[in-house]
């Protein structure tokens, strides 16, 4: 049986982690997939240990080293796995852009993005294109189907708030500092305007001190401080009624899929990668700067127009089923998975000294 090993960091972020949970549960029941660690808190503390353990593992078990970050890629090369694939849903830092090309120059390595953009920007860093795929991200449809139908009411919103969800972790990439901008301009406008944060990422305690200087907390809602304790994204999204997607090129872009999955009205600032999910005024309204005061502009527009926004949800659902589809994205990993087995392992593989 084809074996298959996935490398990722400790703590994954959230895109990361759902494809790699989605992935064991679909095509896991397939194929022998083993996971481990690479990094503070993991399996193996650090790249050296890693590469130092990786080398016994026995080849007939992990055919496959699955790589889900550059530091994991380096691992499996430096191991001297012969088959690669590596998925990065996060951004990569600089640093590590030299390591992937020395990589790139002396294995095969099947590289899977999950937008066209990211594809591009391996191509000019030297990847091959037939070896460079696009492969979405897909939605647990499971873990919006159990959302609490009092979630609303829990995060403390009336049932006349006009509640704007900025999707998924704050990082610098999501920019939710733009949409917490625009809230607060919608605010002074109109007090029934709410932002729902779900309160993981670096950016959460900056988000606190702006929303404190610009306006009132109440503006803006933690949702994980505001329950008091963990909860998926997706259990929060049913709270929304427009998600305000203010993200930069390149970032996870699964927070939006599972909004246009749940059929939430989207308002969105334009960039590559929304332009590939995202169409203006056909599946989301789109506007060309992160300006708060035009993000906010778009947004009162949706609002003003229920029959815009029905048609917006319609469109959004449609996309989002056909975009972000857990039996689409488990089919497409088989194919990744049965043209990497099929390549010629046995191929004398030039040393990477640099490791």
């Amino acid at each position: 049986m084809l074996g298959v090993l996935h490398l990722h960091p400790p703590h994954c972020d959230f895109q990361t982690r759902r494809c790699l949970e989605l992935l064991l549960k679909t095509v896991g029941s397939e194929l022998a997939m083993t996971s481990r660690s690479i990094g503070p808190g993991g399996n193996y503390q650090n790249l050296p240990e890693a590469i130092f353990r990786l080398r016994g593992v026995r080849r007939d078990q992990a055919c496959i080293a699955h790589a889900w970050g550059p530091a994991q890629l380096a691992a499996a090369a430096a191991a001297g796995f012969p088959r690669l694939v590596f998925s990065p849903q996060a951004g990569i830092h600089p640093k590590w852009w030299r390591w992937i090309e020395l990589i790139l120059r002396n294995r095969d390595v099947e590289i899977v993005c999950p937008t066209q953009f990211v594809r591009r920007m391996f191509i000019s860093h030297g990847a091959s294109a037939a070896r460079c795929q696009v492969v979405s991200p897909a939605v647990d449809a499971g873990r919006l189907n159990g959302a609490d139908p009092g979630i609303r009411a829990r995060l403390g919103f009336s049932k006349t708030d006009l509640v704007l969800l900025a999707p998924g972790e704050s990082s610098r990439e999501a920019s939710h500092r733009s949409a917490l901008w625009a809230a607060a301009i919608l605010n002074f406008l109109d007090p029934r305007y709410r932002l729902l944060i779900w309160g993981r990422g670096p950016m959460v305690g900056s988000l606190r001190r702006l929303a404190r200087a610009i306006s009132t907390e109440a503006l803006m809602v933690l949702a994980e401080p505001a329950i008091g304790g963990e909860i998926d994204f997706e259990q929060i999204v049913s709270a929304a009624d427009i998600a305000l997607f203010c993200a930069r090129d390149p970032s996870p872009i699964l927070p939006q899929g599972v909004c246009l999955f749940a059929g939430l009205p989207v308002v969105a600032s334009e960039s590559a990668e929304t332009r590939e999910f995202v169409q203006d005024d056909v599946s989301g309204l789109v506007e060309p700067s992160l300006n708060p005061r035009r993000l906010a502009q778009r947004v009162r527009t949706l609002q003003n127009d229920p029959r815009l926004r029905q048609k917006l949800a319609r469109a959004a659902r449609s996309v989002g089923v056909a975009r972000f589809s857990a039996d689409r994205f488990a089919a497409d990993w088989r194919q990744v998975y049965s043209r990497v087995s099929g390549s010629d392992a046995s191929r004398p593989m030039a040393p990477l000294v640099a490791f």
